[in-house]
């Protein structure tokens, strides 16, 4: 006895997948943004922890976007010091140097005892907590 056996490719269901948001690939690449997201967040609390408020942990999130009826994810912040968090400051920045007060003598911030003063600071030493959260997007 043989079998014959026809396939028949429905392009609309393929075009649905891929292209809706409803699709299963749209859906998968949001699953991914949300577990870099999770992992960005995890990083945040990892060595140099810079988590004072929660804010900037607090305000990642992920958003699904059509850039030219296509879709993509956007995992990221608007918090403006994100930056600075991330690639570092001072030494430690993209300009590799000391950071020294602009008008006065001496700069001052509050620390975790009080108010610090300092006539310069080395900065603060970069946590890629976005970065690192890539791999996270892998199965």
């Amino acid at each position: 006895m043989t079998a014959r056996l026809e396939h028949k490719l429905d392009l609309n269901a393929i075009k649905a997948i891929y292209a809706s948001p409803q699709g299963a690939a749209v859906k998968d690449l949001f699953k991914r943004g949300l577990r870099v997201e999770s992992a960005a967040k995890k990083n945040l609390q990892e060595f140099p922890q810079r988590v004072d408020t929660g804010r900037l942990r607090s305000d990642i999130h992920t958003e699904l976007i059509a850039v030219q009826g296509k879709y993509t994810v956007r995992v990221g912040t608007n918090v403006y010091y994100a930056l600075f968090v991330h690639d570092g400051t001072g030494i430690y920045g993209p300009r590799h140097q000391l950071i020294r007060p602009k008008s006065k003598k001496v700069m001052r911030w509050k620390g975790n005892d009080g108010f610090v003063y300092a006539k310069y600071t080395r900065g603060m030493i970069p946590n890629p907590f976005l970065k690192n959260a890539l791999p996270a997007a892998k199965l």
